[in-house]
């Protein structure tokens, strides 16, 4: 069965590399249960892993990679496939790291920085020291992430966390 199915995949390896649309169909139905099962177990969401499926064979369609032989394409979906799951939970962390809002919606009704910035050394008080120097040198001395991780000696993901954990205590606090 399984040299069988090596024949056939080289056939139509060769088949859609010249552009046979039909043969990328056959690779696909032979293929595509496959890695929305594999997909599916490392998002845990179905609808994600059918998109994730259908994006990898979008790109194997225009791209129409150069692939040797039937072990080459099962290695080649299924590395495609972990990597498009990495880069969609990466972005995913980001947009979420990127979307903390760190300080709450400021009413319309003229609430001025003045107002704001003893509320806000206050909430800064109570949070860990660290986190606090964190916020500061964000927030206020306008650091990146990368130049606050160089001049407390963490790393960056330490920096994001602190920016995190900070926003999230801010508005604990003000609630």
């Amino acid at each position: 069965m399984r040299r069988k199915r090596k024949e056939i995949d080289e056939v139509l390896i060769r088949a859609m590399s010249d552009g046979d649309m039909e043969a990328f169909a056959e690779i696909y139905n032979a293929y595509a249960p496959a890695l929305r099962r594999f997909v599916a177990g490392l998002v845990k969401n179905m609808a994600k892993a059918e998109d994730i499926v259908q994006n990898i064979f979008l790109r194997m369609a225009s791209s129409r990679p150069v692939i040797a032989d039937e072990q080459a394409l099962r290695n080649w979906l299924f590395v495609c496939a972990r990597n498009e799951v990495i880069s969609m939970l990466r972005s995913k962390w980001e947009s979420s790291v990127d979307k903390v809002s760190l300080y709450p919606e400021v009413p319309s009704d003229g609430v001025s920085a003045g107002e704001i910035m003893p509320v806000l050394d206050s909430a800064l008080e109570k949070m860990p020291a660290k986190r606090s120097e964190v916020f500061r040198l964000n927030k206020v001395s306008g650091l990146s992430a990368e130049e606050i991780a160089e001049r407390m000696g963490i790393s960056v993901r330490t920096v994001q966390k602190h920016l995190e954990l900070a926003g999230k205590d801010i508005r604990k606090y003000l609630n």
